[in-house]
């Protein structure tokens, strides 16, 4: 029996600041910006990324630009392409 694949890794910097942390699985994103979800209230879900926002400032784009991505890596080229810089790795 083979072990199920581990979900790729991710995280995307500001120069040398920590904006977003990105796994390539199906989950929740966490905001740095918004209170947690109320009790009772079902939290932000995305279909191809689990991710926790590290940096107010870069929420707004970087979320935009994961809700018109058509999948993961036209996301992370989309985050290339403006600057960011991306890290992959297994010890995410």
């Amino acid at each position: 029996m083979t072990q199920p694949e581990e979900p790729r890794r991710y995280q995307v910097f500001v120069g040398d600041q920590l904006a977003l942390e990105l796994r390539g699985e199906s989950g929740i994103l966490v905001s740095a910006s918004a209170p947690p979800p109320l009790p009772g209230t079902a939290p932000v879900t995305h279909l191809f990324a689990t991710a926790v926002f590290r940096m107010a400032e870069n929420e707004g784009e970087l979320g935009d630009l994961l809700r018109e991505a058509a999948d993961l890596d036209s996301f992370l080229e989309a985050v290339r392409d403006l600057g960011y810089r991306v890290e992959t790795g297994e010890g995410l």
